[in-house]
């Protein structure tokens, strides 16, 4: 035999789920300000590289991409400030991130003076001119790629 649905009343039932409801976001004050305080700062301290690193997880394929045609590119390429202005506009491209068009001409620019001097190019010099929101993290991360100057 079927059993007969439990008709409910429907004010005990907005009062179970009011009283539920209340539970849910009551919190004790010092644990609810906490967390906040802690996004917050790990917000902050969030180095650029980090933050790079997470807008490319999940592009493992156009980052493979991109390399492939950085293989293919010809010296002589990398000499013209133009054509590395499109690669970078191509690269930004397929990887979905939004870069707006000053950011690429500044980031030509501090091509030019890096290239300008050949290996000897100072990196302080260069993230001091053009890089006013490189953290000292980022920067140390970036001397890891660039050679040391003779």
């Amino acid at each position: 035999m079927a059993k007969k649905p439990v008709k409910r009343n429907r004010t005990a039932n907005r009062a179970r789920v009011a009283k539920a409801r209340t539970q849910s976001t009551q919190k004790p004050a010092s644990a609810g300000a906490q967390p906040d305080s802690r996004q917050q700062e790990a917000k902050q301290s969030q180095s650029g590289f980090d933050n790079l690193k997470q807008n490319l997880s999940g592009k493992r394929r156009a980052i493979f991409e991109i390399l492939d045609d950085v293989k293919r590119v010809k010296p002589d390429e990398w000499q013209d400030p133009n054509q590395v202005e499109k690669m970078a506009k191509n690269f930004a491209d397929k990887l979905g991130l939004p870069v707006p068009d000053q950011r690429i001409k500044q980031f030509v620019n501090a091509y030019k003076d890096a290239t300008k001097h050949g290996p000897n190019s100072s990196v302080d010099e260069i993230v001091n001119k053009y890089g006013q929101n490189v953290d000292d993290k980022t920067l140390k991360e970036i001397k890891k790629y660039v050679p040391k100057s003779k």
